[in-house]
């Protein structure tokens, strides 16, 4: 099977970072008519997953593919079949209910194939639809899972099983398919995420603020977030900052930084009108599998750094805009913040780069891999 941009079992995150938008491809040449069923986080749930996942639907629909989407997240939207679940053990009762309620979609609107999001639930949820109803089936995996679960010890036998029973992973982003490249001998190919230009875009508003924006848990480092305000009030910068976003931490870092003006958002859906804003985002993940944050913050015109992590490399590092530790983050925010010129300058990079990225792309190579696939 083709790999847009690169050919089958290999990935070079360095060499091939811009490689599934640089290469021309010809969405009239796809012909195949195909009934798709998504399984993964959708909206209202807000995070990279639920975005990719409506915005892969948008573009394929306009493709003239259907998709219809199983979910656990509450959604009226048509197509989209949601599943009640209790609190505890929700992986679990997914599975079980949705493999039910899986096999009915899947008969009642023809499915030609299952492509699931997220190498646990999800993924495991997509296989054993796949093997009752002799569906063919993809994976995307999309950080998280390879970063983080995979280091667990039952989470990561999981992760490790489901890899291993999809013929086609897609990843978005090179590093990620290099690291599955190593776990498993099946095929994988690099998609990488898009961004939605129509409502991330520059505009000529007054900047201010920093800004952070992610799930308030360990996996998005928000507390290293609050330490790095707190070395910027203590060196006389008194911008404001804001956190978007909400999750177990909530309470304790409202806790640690009191007295800093930083204000809790909670979650918001149209964060452009946020991103838009800010004199700077910053990111302190230091697991982020691709950073879809960090692109909308891109295609704003926004200024943004970043602690190392692959997502941030893949985007940022040929900016000179990541850091190895939070000292040297601390020294790239004051920068920013103190001159204008430099900001000034990277936000214009910064938009450029993000032009190289749409929803758009990523669903045409998407249905290029469907092809492949089913023919």
């Amino acid at each position: 099977m083709p790999h847009p941009g690169q050919v089958d079992g290999a990935s070079s995150p360095k060499g091939s970072q811009y490689s599934a938008h640089t290469i021309p491809y010809n969405v009239e040449d796809i012909n195949l008519f195909m009934n798709i069923l998504m399984i993964g986080e959708y909206p209202p749930k807000i995070g990279g997953i639920s975005t990719h996942i409506s915005q892969l639907k948008k573009e394929l629909n306009k493709l003239d593919q259907d998709v219809f989407v199983l979910t656990y997240s509450k959604s009226s939207e048509e197509k989209v079949y949601s599943t009640k679940l209790p609190k505890k053990f929700r992986g679990i009762f997914f599975i079980l209910i949705g493999l039910f309620k899986g096999i009915y979609i899947i008969r009642k609107n023809r499915i030609d194939i299952i492509h699931s999001h997220f190498a646990t639930t999800p993924g495991l949820l997509g296989l054993l639809l796949s093997v009752i109803t002799r569906k063919k089936r993809i994976l995307t995996v999309h950080g998280s899972d390879i970063n983080v679960y995979l280091k667990r010890k039952i989470m990561g036998q999981l992760v490790k099983f489901v890899l291993y029973n999809y013929p086609v992973t897609i990843a978005v982003s090179p590093d990620l398919a290099n690291k599955i490249s190593k776990l498993s001998k099946r095929k994988f190919i690099s998609i990488p995420n898009g961004v939605d230009h129509s409502r991330f875009f520059p505009e000529n508003l007054e900047k201010k603020g920093i800004g952070f924006i992610g799930a308030l848990v360990d996996e998005k480092n928000p507390k290293d977030f609050v330490e790095l305000i707190r070395e910027l009030r203590q060196k006389g910068i008194v911008e404001p900052a804001y956190i978007i976003g909400d999750g177990y931490l909530r309470k304790e870092l409202e806790e640690i930084s009191s007295g800093l003006n930083i204000n809790f958002l909670g979650e918001i859906i149209d964060t452009e009108k946020y991103l838009k804003r800010f004199m700077v985002v910053v990111s302190t993940s230091k697991t982020e599998g691709f950073g879809l944050s960090i692109l909308e913050a891109m295609a704003c015109g926004s200024p943004v750094v970043s602690l190392m992590s692959p997502g941030a490399n893949y985007l940022l590092c040929d900016l000179n805009l990541i850091a190895q530790d939070k000292n040297k983050l601390i020294v790239l925010v004051e920068r920013i913040i103190v001159n204008p010129e430099f900001r000034n300058d990277i936000s214009n990079k910064l938009f450029e780069k993000s032009k190289l990225f749409s929803w758009k792309k990523c669903a045409a190579y998407t249905l290029e891999v469907y092809k492949n696939i089913l023919i």
